[in-house]
């Protein structure tokens, strides 16, 4: 595995408006707005996988139809706390240029896990529908680019 995206679910509803969570209309339209343009500049994926919680679902259903997916799945280890480690020992299963749509601080930390080896130090600040890009460099991941609905709007 080269190639892995981080993927922050699109802005739902509160949990007292809408008890499953699903997307906004606002967060269909952003999360629409940055797979689009991913897909206009090239990118696809193979496949993506999510949490199986509504809002990850929604957002990983765009992503996949936008980027041309192979599969879309559900996971475990992926849920809000769940621990970064459950899914960095499932990397090589996943395949390449796989998709990873979840929750924070779940993203937060794996993130710092894979690029600084400890998963307690903050190294992105995660935007609903924004996409992180990973590399895999060896004997590292390095982040290569990391794209937000206010970047695509401008």
């Amino acid at each position: 595995m080269d190639t892995l995206y981080l993927v922050q679910h699109g802005k739902a509803f509160d949990e007292k408006v809408d008890p499953e969570r699903k997307l906004t209309p606002e967060g269909v339209a952003e999360t629409t707005l940055v797979a689009s343009y991913l897909a206009g500049v090239g990118v696809s994926v193979n496949g993506v996988v999510h949490s199986g919680k509504a809002r990850a679902l929604q957002t990983a259903e765009i992503f996949a139809k936008y980027l041309n997916a192979r599969f879309i799945k559900a996971i475990d280890g992926l849920n809000p706390n769940d621990d970064p480690g459950i899914i960095t020992g499932k990397l090589g299963e996943l395949g390449d240029g796989v998709m990873i749509v979840g929750h924070l601080p779940h993203l937060s930390k794996l993130v710092s896990l894979l690029v600084v080896g400890n998963s307690s130090i903050q190294v992105v600040n995660f935007r609903y529908s924004g996409v992180l890009k990973l590399r895999y460099l060896g004997e590292r991941w390095v982040i290569d680019w990391y794209i937000t609905p206010e970047l695509v709007k401008r």
